[in-house]
């Protein structure tokens, strides 16, 4: 992004909200180019136009704030969450509850077949997972993961891997079992599903 929008949008995460005149005595610019950035930054969707009235009389002055979507681009620490909540060994019971209640964002109620297949992988796939079928052999479906979205917290907390595999279950509604691991140095996760339940 360029250097300006970076710092107006810093500069609005910090204060909340501000006019274009407030921008433009803070980058030292003149009103016209900050007028002109924030055009694009709302264009893309990251600022919006908010009319704060006055007290007293005048024209009710326009200050600027962020979307959620310009939220989502300054630095979040879940991972370092994840590291704290997960020391704490889950029982079989909890992972498969958590596995489902994962499974229920990919809405596959209904679905089979190649259906259900193609909306796990995108679902997968809009997780971080990429995601693809192998082809079939012996009556049996391999599906490998080449990417762990969350690589460094699992090296840490062996217990993800056990979720992931619970996660695969409830999404193929079926057992699966776990090849390889990329967190035990394999290339890539692969897990054999049934065919039939795939």
């Amino acid at each position: 992004m360029q250097a300006t929008r970076s710092r107006i949008l810093q500069i609005l995460r910090e204060r909340g909200e501000a006019t274009a005149i407030e921008l433009a005595a803070r980058l030292g610019l003149r009103a016209v180019t900050v007028r002109h950035h924030l055009r694009v930054l709302r264009a893309e969707g990251l600022i919006q136009e908010v009319r704060a009235h006055r007290n007293g009389r005048g024209r009710p002055r326009i200050v600027f704030t962020l979307t959620e979507a310009a939220n989502r681009l300054f630095p979040r620490n879940y991972e370092g969450l994840v590291r704290h909540l997960l020391p704490v060994a889950l029982s079989a019971a909890e992972i498969g509850q958590i596995a489902r209640r994962i499974s229920e964002e990919a809405s596959l109620q209904g679905l089979t077949g190649q259906a259900r297949l193609d909306a796990v992988l995108s679902f997968l796939n809009s997780k971080g997972y990429l995601a693809r079928m192998g082809p079939a052999t012996n009556g049996r479906a391999w599906l490998e993961i080449r990417n762990c979205p969350y690589l460094e917290v699992a090296r840490e907390q062996e217990g993800l891997c056990a979720l992931d595999a619970a996660l695969m279950e409830e999404l193929f509604g079926a057992p699966v079992e776990q090849a390889s691991c990329i967190v035990r140095g394999d290339p890539v996760c692969r897990y054999c599903i049934r065919y039939e339940a795939a």
